[in-house]
């Protein structure tokens, strides 16, 4: 929803590998400028570069960012120079589950505990104390009523923006088993 919705001309920025891959499955328009930033192990400093970015960008800025390179790198929102051009879209399934989907990565307490990060986080404290106008997602019905102020680009708004959706982390590994497996049909 967010990719058909951008409007143009636009920066959008892909935070590490997931939102990389996923942003491949959907067209953009030709005026969407498409930057990306791969930190050592795919989350250092993604957020961080995107928002230095945004800061000297007179357009507006898009970063689609998974919950464990945003919370990793969630001090970037510290920049008391951040503008209502910064939409930051955060996919919160709360760890790391990208890596059940991997073949023979067991699918038990340990591997959801060290490898995928499981946890209970939440940014709207944080983006709120940062300034930032906040919106949390549960359903497609939110996304949308989000989505409407966050892609505007003549949202009055001077404050940057923050959608935090949340999803299922078995449904998206099921989801995205299903479409690659549709691939090779």
């Amino acid at each position: 929803k967010l990719m058909s919705s951008l409007p143009s001309p636009c920066a959008l920025h892909l935070a590490n590998s997931s939102s990389v891959r996923y942003a491949q499955l959907f067209p953009l328009g030709e005026e969407v400028e498409v930057c990306c930033n791969r930190g050592i192990n795919g989350i250092e400093g993604t957020l961080s570069a995107a928002i230095g970015y945004a800061v000297d960008s007179p357009r507006l800025n898009f970063v689609v960012v998974g919950d464990l390179s945003f919370f990793y790198d969630m001090n970037a929102l510290w920049n008391k120079q951040l503008r209502g051009n910064l939409r930051i879209l955060l996919l919160n399934n709360s760890g790391g589950e990208i890596f059940h989907s991997l073949p023979g990565m067991p699918s038990d307490e340990i591997t959801r505990t060290y490898v995928a990060a499981a946890h209970q986080s939440q940014a709207e404290g944080w983006a709120v104390s940062q300034g930032f106008d906040y919106a949390a997602v549960h359903n497609d019905s939110e996304l949308d009523a989000a989505l409407q102020p966050f892609t505007q680009a003549d949202n009055p708004s001077s404050r940057p923006m923050l959608i935090e959706v949340f999803t299922n982390p078995e449904e998206d590994i099921r989801l995205l088993k299903e479409y690659y497996h549709s691939l090779r049909k």
